[in-house]
């Protein structure tokens, strides 16, 4: 199944060049290294990154970084509303606005329905 993309920058930065291995493989280590450094706000996201691949008529390669998400977490990313929830939570986190709701031991032993 063929899906189309738009490229999120239309400006491509030359970075080098690569030849195929007799295994029919490109290295992209200078490409990782820079790419890393662009994306370090992601912590260690980076180390687990792969790649999306498209090919347009001409023949270029776009490869668009990704991460995988666990199958236990997918619920979120398909409920927006939840998303949104999140994202809120977590920038008013990061800006400090948090309220003490004090401590939940007495909910320890509670059933779980």
């Amino acid at each position: 199944m063929s899906q189309k993309i738009e490229p999120l920058s239309e400006e491509f930065e030359f970075v080098g060049e690569a030849a195929i291995d007799e295994r029919k493989r490109v290295a992209l280590t200078k490409v990782f290294a820079l790419l890393k450094a662009r994306l370090r706000n992601l912590g260690e996201g980076t180390d687990t990154l792969h790649f999306r691949v498209y090919v347009n008529d001409a023949g270029q390669v776009l490869l668009d970084p990704a991460v995988s998400v666990p199958i236990h977490e997918i619920w979120l990313y398909r409920n927006p509303e939840a998303l949104v929830k999140v994202r809120e939570g977590l920038n008013q986190a990061s800006k400090g606005q948090l309220h003490d709701l004090g401590s939940f031991d007495k909910f320890a032993d509670d059933e779980i329905e």
